[in-house]
C-alpha cells in the first residue's frame, strides 16, 4: 500500500513510540523498505542502528563472553530507532531469546521504535523462540503500539533471474517449467 509507506516516511511513528511490521516471504522487499525509513530517519537527525538477527546473536555471544551483556543492552537502547532485520530464519537458543526480551521490552518502556523484518508470520514465531510465554510477550510489547505490514508475492531476486532467463517459470502446480 503506498499510502502507508507513505505516512510511515514522515515517520510519525518515531514521535509516537511506535513500531513498523514488515513481513513476508525472502525476496519482496522487507529490508529495502526498512533500511529506507531507516534512511529517512537518519536523513531528518535521529540516531539510528541496524542489525540483522544473526548479527544481533553474535554481538549477544561475543558480550556474554566478556561479560559486557549490560554494555550491549544500552547500545541497543540508545538510538531513536532501532532495525532489526531477518528475525526467524534461524531459530534463537534460550539466552539469545532472553536477551532479544529484554531489548524489546526496554525499548517499549522508554516508547523508543522498532522496525522489524521477519520471514514468518506472527503464528510462527514459536518455532524460533524456545517457549510460548516468551514468543507471547515479545509478541504483546512488539505489536501494542505497531503498523504491520505483510508483503506477498514472489521474490524480486528471482524475478530478475526469470526475466533473464536464468531461472524456469512456476507452473500453476506449483512445480516449473
Amino acid at each position: 500500500d503506498p499510502s502507508l509507506i507513505g505516512r510511515l516516511a514522515t515517520l510519525r511513528f518515531l514521535e509516537d513510540g511506535s513500531n513498523v511490521l514488515f513481513l513476508g516471504p525472502p525476496g519482496v522487499g522487507k529490508t529495502a523498505l526498512a533500511i529506507g525509513l531507516a534512511l529517512k530517519a537518519l536523513e531528518a537527525g535521529h540516531r539510528i542502528s541496524f542489525l540483522a538477527s544473526h548479527d544481533l546473536v553474535a554481538r549477544f555471544r561475543r558480550a556474554t563472553r566478556m561479560d559486557r551483556v549490560d554494555r550491549l543492552l544500552t547500545t541497543l537502547l540508545r538510538p531513536k530507532l532501532l532495525v532489526l532485520d531477518e528475525i526467524g530464519y534461524t531459530p534463537l537458543e534460550r539466552p539469545e531469546a532472553t536477551f532479544l526480551f529484554e531489548v524489546v521490552a526496554k525499548r517499549y518502556d522508554r516508547a523508543k521504535s522498532m522496525i522489524v523484518t521477519s520471514n514468518k508470520s506472527w503464528g510462527a514465531w514459536g518455532e524460533i523462540l524456545p517457549d510460548q510465554v516468551m514468543t507471547a510477550a515479545i509478541l504483546d510489547r512488539l505489536l501494542h503500539r505497531s503498523v504491520t505490514v505483510n508483503i506477498q508475492g514472489e521474490s524480486y531476486r528471482l524475478r530478475q533471474h526469470r526475466k533473464a532467463g536464468l531461472t524456469p517459470r512456476p507452473t500453476q502446480e506449483g512445480g516449473t517449467d
